[in-house]
């Protein structure tokens, strides 16, 4: 229950703060500026975090080690595939400013 909270928090802490911002929660809409506060001072992806710890506390709770298991190579996935193709977007975008921002707050934690 506890990753799952942590998880749900995490997520609608990003979310609240991106529309604060003025710019798109998801990610295929275009953005309008970097989000350097609230979770994304500890993580550059809150949102996909947050989802790691539901996913990783439904799992537990629902007793599935199997699902537990997967998650490392659905965690693979999200970084290789969407991560990486948000992170290209940003650089261009925002060039040294996101950079920057990169250089100094870690993907994850």
């Amino acid at each position: 229950m506890l990753l799952f909270a942590t998880g749900a928090a995490t997520m609608l802490a990003a979310a609240g703060l991106f529309r604060r911002l003025g710019t798109k929660v998801p990610p295929s809409q275009p953005t309008t500026c970097i989000a350097t506060t609230s979770p994304y001072r500890w993580t550059r992806n809150p949102m996909y975090l947050g989802m790691a710890f539901i996913y990783a506390g439904l799992a537990i709770g629902f007793d599935s080690p199997i699902a537990l298991a997967l998650l490392p190579l659905a965690l693979i996935v999200i970084q290789t595939q969407v991560i990486a193709r948000e992170e290209r977007y940003l650089t261009s975008k925002f060039g040294d400013d996101y950079r920057s921002y990169k250089a100094g707050v870690r993907r994850w934690l």
